[in-house]
């Protein structure tokens, strides 16, 4: 990563889909995950706003909490176009609005972590659970990501692919 990194935690419930995220980059970063739970018959949503509830993103689970759409701003597509086959073992691509190309990797040593590569297989960011709750400067926190990037769409569609990632990964979607 380049010798700027930012610092994004994980707070409130330890869920991919409902969970808040604050930090700071060149200003303060915020982003909700906000998942209505419906019967197992109709689809489950997750709307993701950031800031002061501006919405960004929404993820329209299929029944049985399968892969479903997702819109991004005003882009639409299947959540499956996130989770791609990426170039190695471990790794699912996205392409980000501008048409680059991005992967969250999971690490082998340890599953709770995942590497975010740019297109040019250059590492830009890390996702890391922490083993238990923790004492951070934003409250208690289970997670962290420290990226290298000052990009906001590409941190909503980022963290909206790892949000994917890590319910497949959890539930074997």
């Amino acid at each position: 990563m380049s010798t700027t990194t930012y610092d994004l935690f994980f707070t409130g419930r330890d869920d991919p889909r409902s969970c808040v995220i604050i930090g700071e980059d060149s200003r303060p970063v915020y982003f909700c995950f906000e998942t209505t739970e419906r019967s197992m018959m109709s689809n489950v949503r997750t709307m993701v706003y950031r800031n002061d509830k501006e919405f960004c993103a929404k993820l329209e689970w299929s029944p049985g909490n399968h892969l479903g759409g997702v819109t991004i701003g005003s882009r639409e597509l299947h959540m499956s176009n996130l989770v791609s086959p990426g170039s190695c073992i471990g790794a699912r691509a996205f392409v980000s609005a501008d048409g680059s190309t991005f992967e969250w990797r999971r690490d082998r040593e340890n599953p709770a972590s995942y590497d975010l590569y740019a297109h040019s297989n250059r590492p830009i960011g890390a996702f890391r659970r922490f083993p238990k709750t923790k004492s951070t400067a934003v409250g208690p926190s289970h997670a962290h990501f420290q990226y290298s990037f000052n990009h906001d769409l590409l941190l909503t569609e980022a963290l909206v692919a790892l949000c994917i990632n890590r319910w497949i990964d959890l539930h074997g979607v």
